[in-house]
């Protein structure tokens, strides 16, 4: 085995007892078995993957409810297309339809406007905090009707939102350049093997993370101005199935936040974009590839958590979550859960496959996750953040 690489969470985890802060981020040894990190793989034998997209027909039934681098053997893939690839070689929203983001020429400047236009910005407030206390990170709309994909360190904190009296946490969606408030959300999935695993951290004022479940879907509801009617159509990067392989060209999109603070933070954010290559796969297992790492740039930084991992197609290939530590930006090594984890992994915690579950209705998909997942999520952080 070789020795665990130091790997921290890129999005800021706060500790909330009176008041809500943000804390900076530092890189330390993970030990406890929740943490167990990403190990590399030398090589991954190209899988096949189907060409079409099946559209998944509509459900009648309620779903189910519920680094430090060591070696690897050298893992199989399936011959033929498993779970995760089952939609196809790229999980398309199927309804309501709309045009791919990407222009046809794929040329690297289209598809960066392309893809940037998905990115938004996640802005988290307290009461308690403040103007000067915030929790900013970044997520990707996945579909055109305002879906998106984040991670679960950052989707945790609508989880807070009547904690400890209502409406104390107020989560929001920004876009632009600077980034200003443009729409209400909800938190429509967190995986519960995350909150599980890692309620406890948040009360850390350095907490790790490797990027095991940690992943989530939050859903535009309104927006801030009234008098703004919601998009009909929102931009959003299709999901690729296909895995990246070493050296691969990677476009990389967020919101990195490292180096500002209090009223910069809410005045002057702009989302960053950098072309890279994959520079190591990993796995949490032996035999699936569920992180690459993308070396330093200017989006590894704090508040690029949830950020995108796109193709020169401007498919989504990965979602950025952890960084190692480094002095500057392009000494820190990036890292993202791949598409296909994701994928495999949410159709283990919501009990169906993502494809499945974007086709149904938004609304009766949030309220099924209150009813039978969202109690327990909110009494396991509550019980760590009030826990001597």
């Amino acid at each position: 085995m070789l020795a665990l690489l130091q790997t921290i969470t890129v999005g800021i985890f706060g500790f909330l007892v009176a008041v809500f802060s943000v804390f900076g981020l530092h890189t330390e040894q993970a030990t406890a078995p929740s943490d167990r990190m990403p190990a590399v793989i030398q090589e991954i034998p190209e899988a096949p993957v189907e060409t079409t997209v099946t559209t998944p027909a509509p459900e009648k039934e309620t779903p189910v409810a519920e680094n430090p681098k060591t070696e690897a053997p050298k893992p199989t893939v399936p011959s033929t297309p498993n779970s995760e690839t089952a939609v196809g070689s790229t999980l398309i929203p199927q309804t309501p339809t709309a045009p791919l983001p990407v222009a046809p020429t794929n040329a690297p400047s289209a598809v960066n406007e392309a893809v940037r236009k998905t990115v938004v910005n996640i802005f988290c407030t307290s009461i308690f905090g403040g103007p000067f206390d915030a929790i900013s990170a970044s997520g990707v709309m996945i579909d055109p009707r305002g879906i998106i994909l984040t991670n679960a360190h950052v989707a945790q904190y609508f989880l807070l939102r009547d904690y400890p009296t209502p409406n104390t946490m107020s989560c929001v969606i920004r876009t632009g350049a600077p980034a200003i408030p443009q729409y209400t959300a909800e938190l429509m999935f967190l995986p519960p093997s995350w909150i599980q695993k890692n309620a406890q951290k948040i009360k850390d004022e350095n907490p790790l993370g490797t990027g095991e479940h940690d992943y989530a879907l939050v859903r535009i509801t309104g927006t801030i101005n009234k008098q703004n009617a919601l998009p009909s159509v929102f931009p959003y990067s299709p999901i690729s199935t296909a895995l990246p392989k070493l050296d691969d060209d990677v476009l990389i999109v967020g919101y990195p936040a490292g180096f500002l603070g209090g009223i910069a933070l809410q005045r002057d954010l702009y989302q960053s974009s950098a072309f890279t290559k994959v520079r190591e796969l990993l796995t949490f297992v032996e035999s699936t590839l569920d992180v690459f790492s993308i070396g330093g740039s200017v989006v590894a930084q704090s508040g690029s958590s949830g950020g995108s991992a796109s193709n020169l197609a401007g498919e989504l290939i990965g979602l950025i979550v952890t960084t190692t530590a480094g002095a500057d930006t392009s000494s820190r090594d990036l890292r993202a859960i791949t598409t296909s984890y994701i994928l495999r992994d949410f159709q283990n915690e919501a009990g169906v496959a993502l494809g499945v579950y974007l086709s149904g209705d938004p609304a009766e998909r949030v309220s099924l996750f209150r009813q039978t997942k969202e109690v327990d999520l909110i009494r396991r952080l509550t019980d760590a953040i009030e826990a001597d």
